[in-house]
């Protein structure tokens, strides 16, 4: 489906990590860009996480790939099922491709590295609360890599075809570039629309085009297959 992600609450907060340090250190950015520090709540393993989501409504939940009873994609996967309304944002150590895009595909919203500082943490927060899904730059260098080259077509194995990287990039119009820009940015379609001085429903309208330009099907896709084309700088 071609729709956009909705802004986040980042209040209440549910913080999954079993080491304290980064506990208190996640919660004091999440205090940073304004969530009450009542309203933080933490958790040591995956089985204590899905007790305290099912307890409570949370606007966010902050997860780490590492647990001592399992694997935060695991936690994310269940989510899934179970309170797909809740955003799951990975914060880890945890940079190696099979982890990063296991995680993403059982349906976090994002992927922030913890060795990055508390602005940069909280400054990806804020994307996330304005419908963002912010991926840390190592993470999407490292995301692109994997793409397969562009296909143009299937061919036998043993005839040589020209190569992928022939291919021409989808022609986008300015308006198109401009708005895929904002996209990359995290801004939501309201704030696209507010910026440019356009209806949303025309912001809408671009974005499904863009979509259907790149063949892709969400924001992150669109970002990645753009920057892969060389159409944002």
């Amino acid at each position: 489906m071609l729709e956009e992600l909705e802004p986040v609450s980042l209040s209440p907060a549910l913080v999954v990590d079993d080491e304290e340090a980064m506990q208190r250190r996640l919660g004091a950015v999440l205090e940073s860009v304004g969530c009450p520090a009542t309203h933080i709540v933490r958790a040591h393993s995956v089985t204590q996480a899905r007790d305290r989501i099912a307890d409570r409504r949370f606007g966010v939940v902050l997860v780490d790939i590492g647990l001592p009873d399992g694997s935060g994609t695991e936690l994310i996967g269940w989510m899934r099922t179970h309170r797909p309304q809740v955003p799951a944002v990975v914060v880890s150590a945890w940079r190696t491709e099979e982890v990063i895009v296991g995680a993403l595909r059982a349906g976090a919203i994002g992927y922030l590295l913890k060795e990055r500082d508390d602005l940069e943490l909280a400054l990806a927060l804020r994307s996330i609360e304005r419908g963002g899904a912010p991926i840390d730059p190592f993470i999407a260098r490292r995301i692109l890599a994997l793409l397969p080259p562009a296909a143009t077509g299937a061919a036998p194995a043993a005839t040589p075809t020209a190569p992928a990287e022939s291919t021409p990039p989808p022609s986008l119009s300015g308006r198109e570039k401009e708005i895929l820009r904002l996209v990359a940015q995290g801004l939501s379609n309201r704030e696209m629309a507010e910026m440019l001085s356009i209806s949303r429903l025309t912001v809408e309208c671009h974005t499904k085009n863009i979509y259907r330009k790149l063949v892709v099907g969400s924001r992150t896709e669109a970002v990645f297959q753009a920057r892969r084309h060389g159409l944002l700088s």
